[in-house]
């Protein structure tokens, strides 16, 4: 879970994600100033793709009580509201993990 202004948001972390994402929903509901792009296609964990349409920047995001500002690319998504990928992994610098 995550905060975004006074709202819990459904977080997932994906580490195979080039880009964050934001359910267009949660977008739509925060009322967060869409940046015009070029569509383009994301595939999926099912395989399918989904239509990225826009943009959003600076946004304020806690995680675990930890402020971060992010670009978010709006998806249509289901069942979470923000994906947070590589560009979000990046902020992290160096993280060591131990899996046993």
């Amino acid at each position: 879970m995550a905060k975004i202004r006074p709202y819990e948001v459904v977080v997932l972390i994906d580490n195979a994600s080039t880009h964050n994402f934001i359910s267009e929903k949660v977008a739509n509901m925060l009322q967060l100033p869409v940046v015009p792009t070029k569509s383009f296609n994301v595939k999926v964990a099912n395989g399918r793709p989904l239509k990225c349409q826009g943009r959003f920047e600076n946004v304020q995001v806690l995680l675990q009580g930890i402020p971060f500002v992010l670009t978010l690319y709006a998806l249509p998504l289901i069942g979470l509201d923000l994906v947070l990928g590589v560009h979000w992994l990046e902020q992290l610098g160096t993280v060591a993990c131990n899996w046993k």
